[in-house]
């Protein structure tokens, strides 16, 4: 019986990886419902919500159960070198960015894609360390960490090109959340992040 558990297990990973998962995709693919602000306006960014596992490191930002991990405290906010620094994983790109790894609390299993748009100008994010980033992530297997056993865990970096407003479109099969977040350059006296 616990050889079949572990094959239908493995069964149901390898369907959500495949191709037969596109339908889920398509499912999550809703429209953008990211509002727009005029360019200069304050940026509306969502306050923190609680507190993640310490492990983690961040505050909680949105009702969840999928949460960004900001490193700006209690603040939503991403800070990134334009253009990216010469011997970073981002050089050569014309998208910069940062790490924002993400968190889905225990009581989500599901798939979850993750999209996002500047509020006061062009342009869209991108996700991943390719040249050329894709336009979301989409995220079906989940890592652990031992301080929350219970909760997953998904390192990812965020694209930008310019500072602004921005905000992250988070959609899984019962939900669709939007946090927004502000996009700020380094200045050059700031050292580059870890």
């Amino acid at each position: 019986m616990r050889r079949l558990t572990v094959l239908g297990a493995f069964a149901v990973t390898v369907l959500m990886a495949g191709p037969a998962n596109a339908g889920v995709w398509k499912r999550l693919h809703r429209p953008l419902h990211i509002p727009r602000i005029a360019a200069g306006a304050s940026c509306p960014t969502t306050p923190p919500s609680g507190q993640l596992p310490s492990t983690f490191g961040v505050a909680a930002f949105g009702r969840g159960p999928v949460y960004p991990g900001f490193f700006g405290g209690t603040e939503a906010i991403v800070r990134f070198f334009y253009p990216p620094p010469s011997g970073s994983a981002l050089e050569g790109s014309t998208w910069s960015g940062q790490k924002v790894p993400w968190m889905r609390a225990p009581r989500f299993r599901g798939p979850v894609l993750i999209r996002g748009r500047q509020l006061d100008g062009p342009y869209h994010l991108r996700f991943g360390l390719d040249l050329v980033p894709p336009t979301e992530l989409r995220i079906t297997r989940w890592g652990t960490s031992a301080g929350a056993p219970r909760w997953g865990f998904r390192a990812s970096t965020t694209r930008l090109r310019a500072p602004g407003c921005y905000a992250y479109q988070i959609d899984g099969p019962t939900f669709s959340r939007v946090i927004v977040f502000q996009a700020a350059l380094y200045t050059a006296d700031r050292t580059r992040p870890g």
